[in-house]
């Protein structure tokens, strides 16, 4: 069996001129002028389809790269044993390699498009597949300059896919994500290595070895070994990943319209964070309340690990399963669909993407209203809602944006010491205050006036503080009753451990919270 292998080797090597195909790699691998300039071409064509998502302009760069000539010189000199023609290959590599670095990390610190789009992440996470594939492309991609098959090189061009993950890490180091840069440079480690070794088996395989083809063999083995090895282990551990992840998903899916069986549900979005310590679900349904939110989290403790926080973000739809045409509308023959979304359906957008979790949400084209009910578990403050409503109907030309906070107290209004004045910095927060009770249809506050036990508070400043925020709040049509505490019981004790400065302000309480719901 051996010997008939051996022999049916020696047939196929010796249908290939070898020294005319080495002088043919050499010439593809040498550092020029046009080497260089292919590379920059390449390198700016494939940042740009990154930044833009767009997939044809990324393999154009694929086929545009010629990284595949010097690591195939590479693969050759490594099987001859040729020391010089390996770091000559190397140094071809290096050239490239920084000179396209250099054009990805100018072009995108000179672009205005700076947030990682799905093709530059898609380049972050490598895993075992990659390296499988990169084997494959690269016994490819020997076997085609070896047997002189230039119409298989624009395949394997494509399927080696060396420029964009080297784009990716200029993209990470002009915007200073260092992950983003990590991973991608894994990635193009693992090609070019992986390539490398492929080249230098198929050359091994045609007999471009000058000592036997046992031992060109075993030393090829173990130079796999030693540089495969320390490659693999990560990204087997990313494999690992990506299929217990895919389970996590998979069992809140199915928990969550097991959960909601009583109603219509489409899963609109999972996302681990990169910690994976919380999970984002985004999903659609007919209707979600307290009762709801209650029943779907006792049910999906049971079943996700304990340590996982759980960021549930419902939207509210009269026809869930419209949610699934939507997302298929890329792929549907929709004669009739518009050729840029309108206004109404990027409210749509904002409401089935909107980073925090929901009770309910609503788009109104008739009056342009997107009303954004936000759930009790999320934590953020009153003043990052307002400036989210905000930038959100900047967004929006033209509709009005209404987010409702969750129930929460109002921040109190501050002041100097011994001051009742209302200036500017007391102004943000009862503007912050009026745009809360606007957003909970309240009506009527109590404002309560404080002051330091330092000698300079008195009851009359503390009602004098309480006196001029009701005024201007009743200005902006709010009904406010007066209230005044000096000094509170234990105060100065209070003071000595949460400051005195607290004390120097006028708390809010709203009166009429059933309305706020």
């Amino acid at each position: 069996m051996l010997t008939t292998i051996r022999r049916w080797l020696k047939r196929q090597a010796a249908t290939v001129d070898r020294e005319a195909i080495a002088q043919e790699i050499d010439d593809n691998g040498e550092l020029e002028g046009s080497y260089l300039f292919m590379c920059a071409m390449a390198s700016g064509i494939a940042t740009i389809g990154l930044l833009c998502n767009s997939v044809s302009v990324i393999i154009g760069a694929m086929l545009v790269s010629p990284l595949m000539g010097p690591i195939v010189r590479l693969g050759l000199g490594m099987a001859t044993l040729d020391i010089r023609r390996v770091f000559r290959a190397l140094g071809t590599l290096l050239a490239g390699m920084g000179l396209a670095l250099l054009i990805a990390i100018l072009i995108v610190r000179l672009s205005p498009l700076r947030t990682p789009t799905p093709e530059i992440l898609a380049r972050t996470t490598p895993n075992l597949f990659d390296m499988i594939a990169a084997t494959l492309s690269g016994l490819a991609g020997g076997y085609a300059m070896i047997r002189q098959r230039g119409g298989t090189i624009v395949g394997v061009a494509i399927a080696t896919a060396l420029m964009p993950p080297m784009a990716v890490v200029g993209f990470g180091i002009a915007v200073a994500q260092w992950r983003i840069a990590e991973g991608s440079l894994l990635l193009f480690t693992t090609n070019l290595a992986t390539i490398a070794l492929s080249a230098t088996l198929m050359c091994t395989w045609y007999g471009f070895s000058g000592r036997g083809t046992r031992a060109a063999v075993a030393w090829q083995v173990l130079v796999g070994f030693a540089v495969l090895l320390p490659l693999g282990w990560p990204l087997a551990h990313a494999l690992g990943d990506i299929a217990s992840q895919t389970r996590l998903l998979g069992t809140v899916r199915s928990t969550l319209t097991s959960a909601l069986s009583a109603q219509t549900v489409r899963v609109l979005d999972m996302q681990l964070d990169d910690t994976r310590s919380a999970l984002d679900v985004t999903f659609a349904a007919q209707h979600y309340d307290l009762e709801d939110d209650a029943h779907l989290r006792e049910a999906l403790s049971a079943a996700l690990p304990a340590n996982l926080a759980l960021r549930l973000s419902p939207v509210i739809m009269a026809d869930p399963a419209r949610a699934d045409l939507s997302r298929s509308a890329l792929s549907a023959n929709l004669a009739n669909a518009p050729a840029t979304p309108g206004p109404a359906d990027e409210a749509s957008e904002v409401a089935t993407h909107f980073p925090l979790p929901l009770l309910s949400s609503g788009v109104d084209a008739s009056t342009k209203t997107l009303t954004l009910a936000i759930a009790p578990t999320a934590h953020a403050p009153l003043v990052s809602l307002k400036q989210m409503e905000d930038t959100l109907e900047a967004r929006l030309a033209g509709w009005q944006v209404h987010i409702v906070p969750p129930p929460r107290p109002l921040p109190p209004v501050l002041f100097a010491r011994g001051s009742a004045e209302v200036g500017p910095d007391q102004i943000v927060t009862l503007q912050l205050v009026t745009w809360a009770a606007q957003r909970w249809n309240v009506q009527h506050l109590v404002a309560e006036g404080r002051a330091s036990s330092d000698g300079h508070g008195t009851a009359e400043l503390a009602v004098q503080r309480a006196a001029n925020a009701r005024d201007w709040l009743e200005r902006h049509h709010l009904q406010v009753s007066l209230g005044a505490s000096y000094p509170l019981p234990d105060q100065s004790k209070v003071e000595a451990n949460e400051g005195i400065d607290a004390f120097r302000s006028v708390f809010l309480q709203v009166t009429d919270a059933a309305k706020a719901d």
